[in-house]
Order: C-alpha cells, then sequence, then structure tokens
C-alpha cells in the first residue's frame, strides 16, 4: 500500500512537467486527513489551504520543515543519480501513517510563496491553542541550498547529491522520533545572485495560469481509453502454454528418464551366488597353498 501511494505521487508527474511548478509534500507519523478534491497540479492557495487544516490540527509534537529552492516534481522520479531517493524512502517508510503530497504547485510568477517562518508560525500557533499543558511543538527547520536552474538532470546531480546527503540525514533523525511530521516544499526560483521575488498574496495570475495550462492539448498526458470489448475466448485459445521449446524439452527429458530406467533396471538385476565370496577350505585349497 505504502509502495503504490509514493509510485502514484512519482507517476503524477510526467517528462514535461512544468519548470516553474514545484512539489509539496506532507507526511507524518500520525494519521492525516485527506481532500478527495485535491489533485497533483494545483495553485498555491488550494495548498495553503489545506496544509494549514492539516498543521491547525497538531498532529504531532515535532515537525521538520525543509525548504528546496528550485526543486519541480521531476526531481522526484529522476535517473538513479540524481533522484531525490532518500526523500522517497522516507516517505515509504513504515512508521509513516499520513501523507498529503501535490507533485505540481503553481503560484504566482513561478513562486510559491511559501517560507520556513510562515509554517513554523503556523504550528506553534496552532499547537499552543490546542494544547492545554503549557508545551510547546519542536520545530526544526532545513533550507537547502538551491538546486542549479539547469535543463537536464545531470547538471543538476551534484547539487541534487550533496543536499540529499543533508536532508537524508535529517529525515532519518526525525522519523527515529516517532512522533513528526514533515512538510518539504519549494521557496520558489532563486537566481545565481541570490535574489528571491515572491509575493504573497494576491494568486489570480496563478489560476490563470493554471486554467490555461488544464485547457492547452499539449498538456494533457495521453491515456487510452480501456477497451469495452471483454475478451471471452478460452484460456487455452488466448494463451499458449506449450511453446515447442518446452515441448522438445519433455521429449529430451523422457528419453533420459528413460535411460536411466533400463540402467537401474539392469544393475538391480545382477546376481551373484552366496558361495562366490567364499574362502576355499577343501583339497583344493591346500595344494594351492603348498
Amino acid at each position: 500500500m505504502r509502495a503504490s501511494i509514493v509510485a502514484g505521487l512519482l507517476a503524477a508527474g510526467s517528462a514535461h512537467a512544468f519548470s516553474d511548478s514545484s512539489p509539496f509534500l506532507i507526511f507524518s507519523t500520525a494519521p492525516l486527513p485527506t481532500d478527495p478534491t485535491i489533485s497533483q497540479m494545483e495553485t498555491s492557495a488550494s495548498v495553503y489551504s489545506f496544509a494549514n487544516a492539516i498543521l491547525a490540527d497538531c498532529p504531532t509534537s515535532n515537525y521538520l520543515l525543509v525548504a528546496q529552492p528550485n526543486v519541480h516534481a521531476s526531481d522526484l522520479y529522476a535517473p538513479p543519480f540524481c533522484e531525490a531517493h532518500r526523500l522517497r524512502r522516507a516517505l515509504a517508510s513504515k512508521r509513516v501513517n499520513g501523507r498529503f503530497l501535490v507533485s505540481e504547485v503553481v503560484a504566482r510568477n513561478g513562486e510559491t510563496n511559501m517560507t520556513l517562518d510562515y509554517f513554523a508560525t503556523r504550528i506553534h500557533a496552532a499547537c499552543a491553542a490546542k494544547n492545554t499543558g503549557g508545551s510547546f511543538p519542536h520545530v526544526n527547520q532545513l533550507a537547502l541550498p538551491a538546486l542549479p536552474v539547469a535543463p537536464t538532470c545531470q547538471d543538476r546531480a551534484e547539487a541534487m547529491g550533496d543536499n540529499e546527503y543533508i536532508l537524508g540525514n535529517a529525515l532519518d533523525d526525525a522519523l527515529a522520533l516517532g512522533d513528526v511530521t514533515v512538510v518539504y516544499f519549494s521557496t520558489g526560483k532563486v537566481v545565481a545572485d541570490g535574489g528571491h521575488a515572491a509575493t504573497p498574496g494576491d494568486d489570480g495570475d496563478a489560476q490563470a495560469t493554471l486554467r490555461k495550462r488544464m485547457a492547452a492539448p499539449q498538456m494533457v498526458r495521453q491515456v487510452a481509453a480501456p477497451s469495452k470489448d471483454r475478451d471471452t475466448r478460452g484460456l487455452f485459445e488466448k494463451y499458449q502454454f506449450f511453446t515447442p521449446g518446452i515441448f522438445m524439452s519433455l521429449i529430451v527429458f523422457f528419453i533420459i528418464l528413460s535411460i536411466l530406467y533400463v540402467g537401474l533396471s539392469a544393475v538391480s538385476s545382477l546376481q551373484v551366488p552366496y558361495g562366490a565370496f567364499d574362502k576355499e577350505m577343501g583339497p583344493a585349497a591346500q595344494k594351492k597353498q603348498q
């Protein structure tokens, strides 16, 4: 079940994943609510809304917030030498009981408008209001270096590997606590000089962009419709069970088995008198000894 969930996330993106979209992940050792209306392509406003609803329940006492600039959906299912394999392993962990996964978050000007401080503030506020014992959640923030804005995975492999090492160690330590919620998101595009232009609030441009993409025929993944014609042929008509190779092997097997049977029968039919190995004690034997 866990493997199928992760496989569904990885299959949600395609080879034509949009470069200005980014994945958003929340997974927790505690069960998380689900929303069937959430698809694998959403605006940042929709993701904000449901993510806030999840964090408002204060599902755990420990949190790990991970910000990865310039990450996009294709990084979650890239070739083995530059994929986010430790993140995928954490998602499929038996300790994880709840997941909220969106492979492509589209926002205004390509910016998701998400920050570590925003989520940390939401978590502290929600848990402080819900927890009457006075204890506060433990929130760790991990700001990973921005990935190169490169067209191919090979150009991002080194940076991806370094970030995966840091992220993997943090995830292992977090999941070892047994009571943790991980939030993984992108802070948007970061240019070479370190500039970062994010304009929070208005998400109208993102809604328009999303509608255009959903309407564009070249952006739609072509999926063949299942055939309605049911094959009513018999089992032996649809499948070939005895191929020429199998038939020849069976013939050789029976020939060898026959030869083995004849040989064993010949050996077992040998008859030797009981006295053949007795020592001679008569006069003839004494003459031989003299």
